[in-house]
């Protein structure tokens, strides 16, 4: 059997735990206080528009994106499972249980999710407080963890529901 890489469920709660006990501005100008502040190491920024690094979790080099617009910190994204493009009942069954998991952790550290999304892709969101929203995505070829602003969150969600 293939061994595919994915983050400890300590790294998970210690990551979620850590976003949960941070306030920041969401400005792209305290990516580098964030950052310090969360033990991440960047390897890449691309002025004013993302940036990519390590979040701790093991999985890659660039396991943390971040994506900016206008001067702010939309979201980011970091990946809890490596991305797994081969198909197959293994990896489907991988996906599908580092995706449960991941939910089980937050859950441990969040509390109840507000939402739980069936449809694709199957997603865990809790609402933080008034500036962010964590979210758990099976994207069927990799689980994700994403930390967005509010703002970004709820445009987004406006424009999905338009569009559906």
């Amino acid at each position: 059997m293939t061994r595919w890489l994915r983050g400890s469920p300590e790294a998970l709660r210690s990551l979620m735990t850590g976003v949960k006990g941070t306030q920041w501005s969401w400005r792209t100008d305290d990516v580098d206080e964030l950052c310090l502040r969360m033990g991440w190491i960047l390897n890449e920024v691309l002025e004013g528009e993302a940036a990519s690094g390590e979040a701790g979790m093991g999985i890659a080099d660039n396991e943390l994106v971040m994506m900016f617009r206008d001067g702010r910190v939309e979201y980011l994204t970091i990946d809890v499972t490596q991305n797994l493009r081969d198909g197959g009942a293994d990896r489907d069954r991988f996906i599908r249980d580092a995706f449960a998991d991941a939910v089980d952790e937050g859950v441990s550290v969040l509390g109840e999710p507000g939402a739980r999304q069936q449809t694709e892709p199957p997603t865990v969101r809790w609402r933080l407080d008034e500036d962010s929203t964590i979210l758990v995505k099976n994207l069927e070829t990799t689980v994700t963890l994403t930390w967005a602003s509010n703002r970004f969150q709820d445009e987004w969600d406006r424009i999905t529901e338009a569009l559906a």
